[in-house]
C-alpha cells in the first residue's frame, strides 16, 4: 500500500456544518481503512480538551490528532506527539493588547481553554454555538501558563486589530488564521499560532515522530488553515465544498462533505475501487463519479 496515513480536517471535511457526527458511510470507511492498517489522523484548530469529549467522531477512533493548527500533535490518549507552544514573550503581547481594547481572548492548554480577557463573551458565544466540546473556564486570573505554556491562542476583535496588533508587535511574527465569517457586531474570529506552525507542520513532526515519510501520507480539508497540509501531504486532497484557496493548493478535488467524498477517497486509494453501501443500511448519499482531476 503506497499511503499509510489519512489526515483530515474536522469541520466540513470530516463532518458537515450543523452535523454532530461524520455520517455512516464515512465511519464505517475509516474504519475499513484502519482495519487494514492504514492510520487516521484528526487535524484540527482545535485543542486537545475539544476533541476528547466523547461522540464527535462517532464511531471513529482517531489513531493521532493534529491540534492546534499544528501545534501539538498527540496520540489517541493524549500523549504528545510534537509541540511547538507559544513563548511568554509572545503571550503577553497578546494579553496586553487585547486587554487594551477590550478585544476576547483564550489560550489553548493541554487541559481547557481558558479565557485571559473577555470570559463572559466567550461563554456565551460557546453556548449559542452548541457545538461538542467548544467551552472555555474563566482564566481571567491569567496564572494557567504558569504551569506550561499554552500551544495557541483564539482571538475575536474587528478585523482591523489584526493589523493594529502587527504594527506594534510584528517582529514576533505570529501567525493569524481567520475562522469563519463576521459577527453581529461585525467582529472576526482568528487563532493564532507561532510563526511557520501550519498544519503541515503538525503533520511533518508527527511523521518524523512515526518514522514515515511525508509521501507516505494523504490529506484532506476544505478551507485555508489546511493549506499547509494539503502541500505537505504526498496527496493533498480539497473537498468539492472547499474554498478556492484551499482548492489551488491540492493536488485534487474530491467529493462534496454532504456526498461522502472521504469515503470514496479511500475506497479508492486504500481499496482500489468505489465504495459499496453495506447490505440494509442507508448511507443518504451518491457514490460514484465523485473525483476530480
Amino acid at each position: 500500500m503506497k499511503y499509510k496515513l489519512l489526515s483530515s480536517d474536522y469541520d466540513n471535511t470530516l463532518v458537515p456544518f450543523g452535523e454532530k457526527r461524520p455520517r455512516p458511510a464515512v465511519e464505517a470507511a475509516v474504519q475499513k481503512m484502519q482495519a487494514a492498517g492504514g492510520k487516521f489522523v484528526l487535524s484540527t484548530g482545535r485543542a486537545w480538551p475539544a476533541i476528547k469529549t466523547p461522540g464527535q467522531l462517532g464511531a471513529i477512533r482517531f489513531d493521532y490528532a493534529i491540534t492546534c493548527n499544528g501545534a501539538y500533535v498527540v496520540d489517541r490518549n493524549g500523549a504528545s506527539v510534537y509541540e511547538r507552544p507559544l513563548i511568554p514573550e509572545e503571550m503577553y503581547a497578546l494579553v496586553d493588547f487585547c486587554e487594551d481594547y477590550d478585544y476576547l481572548l483564550q489560550f489553548n492548554f493541554r487541559d481547557a481553554y481558558y479565557a485571559y480577557c473577555g470570559y463572559e463573551g466567550l461563554r456565551s458565544r460557546y453556548e449559542r454555538m452548541g457545538s461538542p466540546g467548544l467551552a472555555c473556564v474563566d482564566g481571567e486570573d491569567q496564572d494557567r501558563h504558569l504551569i506550561d505554556m499554552p500551544h495557541a491562542a483564539f482571538m475575536v476583535a474587528p478585523e482591523e486589530a489584526v493589523e493594529a496588533f502587527q504594527k506594534k508587535y510584528g517582529h514576533l511574527n505570529l501567525h493569524f488564521m481567520r475562522v469563519g465569517g463576521r459577527d453581529e457586531m461585525g467582529w472576526c474570529c482568528y487563532d493564532i499560532v507561532r510563526e511557520g506552525v501550519d498544519k503541515g507542520t503538525g503533520l511533518a513532526g508527527l511523521c518524523e515522530a512515526m518514522g514515515i515519510t511525508l509521501e507516505e501520507t494523504v490529506a484532506a480539508g476544505d478551507s485555508a488553515n489546511d493549506i499547509g497540509m494539503l502541500r505537505a501531504a504526498g496527496l493533498g486532497c480539497c473537498m468539492d465544498n472547499g474554498s478556492p484557496d484551499a482548492k489551488a493548493a491540492a493536488d485534487r478535488i474530491i467529493g462534496d462533505v454532504r456526498e461522502d467524498g472521504l469515503a470514496d477517497l479511500i475506497e479508492e486509494l486504500w481499496f482500489d475501487g468505489p465504495r459499496a453501501e453495506p447490505s440494509g443500511r442507508n448511507l443518504g448519499s451518491a457514490w460514484g463519479g465523485a473525483f476530480k482531476e
